[in-house]
């Protein structure tokens, strides 16, 4: 299974360079107004620290706003994912057709033994054009690769070693794709989030900063930001989607849970607190999708695991329809 970094995970094109240094200008608009040394520190390395690379850095790369906002979720197995990749990276991979991309010609494997590479097949202006697995990144436009194109290579691909699809990483799930004008969007509302919640910071003051930010912008001049989809109220931003209380607190405001302690070794890693209830998870409103690009500032929130986990891949409505029934079926009026 491919268990290393993405592959050509430091390589950019200028606009990924240029969106990223965008968000690194919203973290530090956001760590000036923290009035605490310490917490400026701590700001910037558990959320602000920024790293130039497409999968957020190795070992302890970029912050969680990053991690979350801007890059898909970690992935390994006997496939060709990246093990984190930019969101709007322009190969993904889907059942069906989307209406936001364009369909590959074919796939082709090169090489021999330890030297196969998938190469993706595209047509440009007319013209088909060749994109080995470590070039993928410097596709003009959104391409899509469907079942029918791996079908015909399954015999070869069921024997790949590690190897081989480590250095074929290169391609994203759709329903974690978005524009990166959405994922930077997503950046500046969790970025929001993280400053007014856990840092207490004035929510006009920063609010006005982070929109100055990107509705500046010189990525594009034919994008304009902020996008009818930023939100505007604070408590939309701060709030849990699901339980509506701020993330910081705990979840439903409920009393802290006595968690008992577990036996582990003195010498292996510890990620409990990852477990608990209020630890905080990035949360869609509405489920991820490969039809529909939903990775955006309306659906993007961090909230608390409980909320998160609860919801699993459902919507807000159809949570809560789910614990009526419940709340019903125990009495519990």
């Amino acid at each position: 299974m491919a268990t290393g970094r993405t592959v050509s995970a430091s390589f950019l094109t200028n606009r990924d360079k240029q969106i990223i240094e965008l968000c690194d200008k919203i973290a530090h608009a956001i760590m000036n107004l923290i009035p605490n040394d310490t917490y400026k520190r701590r700001f910037q390395d558990e959320f602000g620290k920024i790293s130039l690379t497409r999968d957020a850095g190795a070992g302890r790369g970029a912050g969680k706003l990053q991690r979350d906002a801007l890059c898909t979720r970690d992935v390994q197995g006997k496939a060709p994912f990246s093990n984190r990749n930019l969101r709007w990276h322009p190969l993904v991979i889907a059942s069906n057709p989307t209406p936001y991309a364009k369909t590959i010609e074919r796939i082709e494997i090169e090489g021999d033994g330890e030297q196969q590479t998938l190469i993706f097949v595209v047509k440009e202006n007319g013209v088909e054009k060749s994109y080995p697995s470590d070039k993928v990144h410097e596709l003009p436009e959104r391409y899509v690769t469907l079942p029918k194109h791996w079908g015909a290579h399954f015999d070869k691909l069921r024997l790949w070693d590690d190897t081989l699809w480590t250095q074929n990483s290169c391609i994203i799930t759709a329903f974690e794709a978005c524009d990166w004008n959405a994922a930077l969007e997503a950046y500046a509302v969790l970025g929001l989030s993280i400053a007014v919640d856990n840092y207490k910071i004035n929510f006009k003051t920063i609010y006005n900063k982070i929109v100055d930010i990107i509705k500046n912008q010189d990525i594009d001049e034919t994008v304009k930001l902020p996008s009818s989809l930023f939100p505007t109220d604070k408590n939309n931003i701060i709030c849990c989607p699901l339980c509506k209380v701020p993330k910081s607190q705990n979840p439903a405001n409920l009393p802290d849970r006595e968690r008992e302690e577990r036996y582990k070794f003195a010498f292996g890693g510890n990620k409990r607190n990852e477990g608990d209830d209020s630890s905080m998870q990035i949360m869609h409103i509405e489920p991820l999708v490969e039809s529909e690009l939903r990775h955006n500032g309306a659906n993007v929130r961090f909230g608390h695991r409980w909320c998160n986990v609860a919801m699993t891949d459902h919507s807000i409505e159809e949570t809560v329809d789910f614990m009526k029934y419940i709340v019903n079926a125990h009495n519990r009026k």
